[in-house]
């Protein structure tokens, strides 16, 4: 029987996805941040080791320290390194050349020591360290965290805190992996493994699967938790570490946001052994970061990493003095030359984000591909504010100068009008993009940008769907600038924000008003209907045509994915034109 701690309660919910939850990090102390370099801005600020030692329950400082590769990228990957115990985690680092697996696999590493040797009799004691170890590395002190990107690694003694972590915190992170024996206490795997998963209290957490990289004398019970959460099947694959384990194909699964992924390796010490500390080390990284778990309604889905080089096509312009870029998306059917002209979405990534996060997370690329449309995810410029940056954040980070949240325009950041300007204007010289078809859609600042170009800059564009926040959220929202027809679907969460209820006086009406108001809708006119999760909101105008639509969706937290994409493209997008007259068609 193992020793109870309140952190191994199986109802303990470790997700922010609850009533009023926001997206951002957990505060820090203020840090006097250097600012980004202007010939290198995208490049973390930070780089290399820093110390961040946290304190045990037992008043016990554990000398926890980061690794900040120069790859790391915007919001990208994060690991917790269980070093093992009576291992001096830099030596251990060193020995492992975690520097060269980290800078390979774009991903910064927390290594968090033992005091003296793991007390793995008391699971719940070193998971309360844990805890603290990841409220560390949320804090977006020395780099932007990534919550679809954490993952954990144990070796010697310290797998099995890894391995209690991994069981426990299953909804947060997106994989796991160990060197070391994970068995654990039959009693302790049932506990936590029966009690509600934090996202569905219908699902049981043994029944949420991640990917697992295990090496270990034995089949544990650890390791048949993990095949049974991932539903695998024995296919006979084999790599140089041992066994391979893939999931199985589920009916009725959602292909869109869940793509049935997960695989579970099974290694043997002597083949680990064989390969080497180093190799091992970069083969558990790399098996790790090639897995995400992004939002969505539950527990989360995962996906296989997409990567720029997968067939994103980056640009790279001096706009306004700046070095910005973005990445395009060609679909085979442009490259098959199936029509002259070829619709236009551009997808704009949130706060401390990135193009090539925006297209694992959104999936846009997938709807690009299916409905032949080019898809350009732009990248904002990290810089710093002198009004202070949403979220509490302190480092220089992507963020689109967008006004709105009661902060206006930066006058130290960069026009991004110009920059869109450029986007659009170069794409078209480009590519046979149909001008009369183009669309922007974006995700939390990225629905902040998606507002502000519907305000300024509306002749652009045939249709915009910001999702994640509402431009009335701080503010009074005031009357658009011109007469200019202004279609758009606004999507927001259960979980997000100040959630999807519609009550007057709130942000969600207050925006929805002004949109309705100007298209000549009428707010009272409203028709509702529900799809699964989707619940719809549509006015009218004099016309009849639904100019403005606002999406609540149940169980859904602060993100955006694949199914809302395709959602927004098939139902509202692709009905709307905008004539070079500046006119507004709806064709449905």
């Amino acid at each position: 029987m193992y020793k109870k701690h309140p952190q191994l309660d199986p109802y303990l919910n470790r997700t922010r996805k609850t009533e009023g939850a926001h997206g951002f990090p957990e505060p820090s102390d203020p840090v006097d941040y250097p600012l980004v370099d202007p010939d290198d801005p995208y490049r973390n600020t930070y780089l290399g080791i820093i110390d961040t030692p946290i304190t045990d329950d037992a008043g016990v400082q554990r000398d926890m320290f980061c690794y900040i590769p120069t790859t790391e990228k915007s919001a990208w990957n994060m690991v917790l390194v269980f070093v093992p115990g009576g291992t001096d985690p830099k030596e251990f680092f060193a020995e492992g050349e975690w520097q060269n697996a980290l800078e390979k696999n774009e991903m910064t590493g927390f290594f968090l020591p033992a005091d003296g040797v793991w007390k793995n009799d008391d699971p719940g004691f070193e998971l309360s360290t844990a805890v603290k170890a990841l409220a560390e590395m949320r804090r977006n002190r020395y780099f932007q965290s990534n919550a679809p990107a954490v993952y954990a690694v144990g070796f010697g003694d310290g797998a099995k805190p890894a391995a209690v972590f991994a069981l426990t915190h299953i909804t947060v992170i997106a994989g796991w992996a160990a060197w070391g024996d994970v068995s654990l206490d039959d009693d302790l795997i049932h506990d936590i493994g029966n009690g509600p998963s934090d996202c569905d209290s219908t699902v049981k957490r043994c029944e949420v699967s991640r990917p697992a990289f295990i090496i270990d004398e034995n089949d544990s019970n650890v390791l048949e938790y993990f095949k049974r959460a991932c539903n695998v099947a024995d296919c006979g694959l084999y790599n140089r570490f041992g066994r391979v384990y893939q999931q199985k194909e589920k009916l009725g699964t959602s292909f869109l946001n869940d793509h049935n992924c997960c695989e579970v390796w099974h290694g043997s010490p002597e083949n680990a052994e064989a390969a080497g500390a180093a190799e091992t080390v970069e083969a558990m990284t790399g098996f790790l970061s090639g897995f995400k778990m992004w939002g969505g309604e539950g527990n989360g889905h995962i996906r296989r990493t997409v990567y720029e080089s997968d067939g994103l096509v980056r640009t790279e312009r001096v706009i306004g003095g700046l070095k910005r870029y973005w990445l395009t998306f060609e679909p085979d059917a442009y490259k098959r030359a199936t029509k002259e002209k070829y619709p236009l979405v551009i997808a704009i990534h949130g706060f401390t984000c990135s193009g090539e996060f925006f297209a694992n997370n959104s999936g846009w690329h997938f709807v690009g591909q299916e409905r032949g449309a080019f898809v350009v995810f732009p990248s904002a410029y990290p810089f710093r504010r002198e009004v202070p940056s949403v979220g509490g954040l302190h480092i220089a980070t992507p963020e689109w100068n967008a006004g709105g949240a009661g902060r206006g325009f930066d006058a130290g950041g960069p026009d991004e009008f110009e920059y869109f300007r450029q986007l659009i204007d170069e794409t078209l010289s480009r590519y046979p993009i149909d001008r009369e078809r183009i669309y922007v859609t974006g995700h939390s600042n990225g629905a902040m940008m998606t507002q502000s170009l519907m305000r300024y800059m509306p002749e652009y564009f045939a249709g915009f769907a910001p999702v994640g926040f509402m431009e009335g959220m701080f503010d009074e929202v005031p009357p658009m600038p011109n007469d200019t027809a202004r279609n758009v679907w606004y999507v927001v969460g259960e979980y997000d924000g100040l959630g999807c209820r519609l009550e007057e006086g709130n942000a969600n009406v207050r925006t929805i008003r002004r949109l309705c108001e100007h298209n000549g809708a009428d707010y009272d006119k409203v028709r509702y209907y529900e799809s699964g999760i989707y619940m719809n909101n549509i006015w009218r105008d004099g016309n009849g045509v639904p100019m403005v639509r606002f999406t609540g969706v149940k169980n859904w937290p602060h993100t955006y994915s694949p199914e809302v994409a395709f959602m927004i493209y098939d139902e509202f997008f692709a009905r709307f034109v905008r004539h070079i007259d500046g006119s507004l068609e709806y064709l449905a």
